[in-house]
C-alpha cells in the first residue's frame, strides 16, 4: 500500500493539459492539474518537521564519494566546509513554510510519512 509518483507525472499532467485547453479554450482541466500539483508537491508544515531548524550557514554533511558500490554508504563529516545557502533567506520569506517538494519521487497519501 502506498502511492508515489514522480514530478515528471506532474509535469506531463500539466502541459497536457494546457495542450487540450488551448485547442479546446476550456482551462478547467488545466486549473484542476495546478490544483492537484499544488496538493501534493507542497507538503504541509507537519510534513516538513526539519524546516523550522534548517540552518543556511550551514546546510549539509560533506560525504565522500567511494570507489566501490559496496563501500556505501560513506560517513558524512559535519565539519567539513560546504558554504551558505544562498538563495534560502530569499525562499522563506516568499513562501513561508510551505515549500515544493525537490524530491523525484513523492508520497502522495504520506503512507511512508
Amino acid at each position: 500500500y502506498g502511492h508515489a509518483t514522480t514530478g515528471e507525472a506532474f509535469s506531463f499532467m500539466t502541459w497536457l493539459t494546457a495542450v487540450k485547453g488551448k485547442i479546446s479554450g476550456n482551462w478547467a482541466d488545466y486549473q484542476n492539474a495546478w490544483n492537484k500539483t499544488e496538493q501534493y508537491m507542497i507538503p504541509s508544515a507537519q510534513d516538513q518537521p526539519g524546516f523550522s531548524t534548517y540552518n543556511p550557514s550551514s546546510p549539509a554533511d560533506y560525504a565522500p564519494e567511494a570507489d566501490l558500490p559496496s563501500s556505501y554508504p560513506t560517513n558524512g563529516d559535519a565539519n567539513f566546509p560546504t558554504g551558505i545557502d544562498p538563495t534560502w533567506n530569499e525562499l522563506k520569506s516568499a513562501y513561508g513554510s510551505t515549500l515544493y517538494q525537490m524530491h523525484w519521487l513523492m508520497d502522495v497519501d504520506n503512507w511512508y510519512g
